[in-house]
């Protein structure tokens, strides 16, 4: 094609979305490498070893107040530690549902990167539980292109203001959470009493103490 019939503002933005392309599709493929059976927009997906129950392990909430658990997940980390969290408390738990569902393929897992890296949000389909009627909510994201899940930033939008005391969790493959909670408290407007990081490793019977160090630390300041 002759760039003179290219529009000269397109070529800097065709150029980073190649650049894009080409780093998601990398990130991809090692991804399944290593993995197997990774999710194509969120890791950790596959699970190792047998879930272990959470009773016995961490002391369940004995005081009042109602919790909601709310988490967003197309594999089963981030699932697994809403779950947890929600037995703990004896918690309500929402799972956020996007209007249209992800394409489980190379061009979902590419339109999920792109739409995580430029700060955009997704269609999500009206929420059954209002976090104003509760005295504590726990809020679970998957990090998706070393950032927060769209459908995750669109149910904190629509939330802005009206949450009671939070806390904030990334689920991801090895990133660091800072970066994903402060996301998390700008589209929320609201500071976290507590957050953590799950990562990959966390989940594999070898890391368990890990992530019951990290749960407790999650829980506790939310007693």
């Amino acid at each position: 094609m002759d760039n003179k019939n290219v529009p000269h503002h397109a070529t800097p933005a065709l150029i980073a979305l190649a650049a894009i392309i080409v780093l998601f599709s990398l990130e991809g493929c090692a991804s399944s490498k290593e993995e197997g059976k990774a999710s194509v927009v969120s890791a950790p997906s596959a699970l190792a070893g047998e879930r272990k129950p959470i009773a016995g392990e961490i002391a369940p909430y004995s005081g009042s107040g109602k919790t909601l658990v709310v988490y967003f997940s197309q594999g089963e980390a981030t699932r697994w530690a809403a779950e947890d969290i929600a037995e703990l408390f004896g918690a309500d738990i929402e799972e956020i549902e996007e209007k249209k569902p992800r394409k489980a393929n190379f061009i979902g897992f590419m339109f999920s990167g792109f739409q995580s890296t430029f700060k955009m949000s997704s269609a999500i389909k009206e929420p059954r539980l209002d976090p104003a009627a509760y005295d504590r909510v726990f809020v679970l994201t998957p990090v998706w292109s070393w950032g927060l899940a769209p459908p995750v930033r669109s149910w904190l939008k629509l939330q802005n203001g009206r949450l009671p005391k939070s806390a904030f969790a990334s689920v991801s493959g090895d990133t660091k959470p800072d970066k994903i909670v402060a996301a998390m408290a700008k589209a929320s407007g609201a500071a976290p009493a507590a957050y953590a990081g799950f990562v990959e490793a966390d989940f594999k019977p070898e890391g368990r103490a890990a992530y019951l160090a990290k749960l407790s630390g999650l829980a506790d300041p939310m007693r």
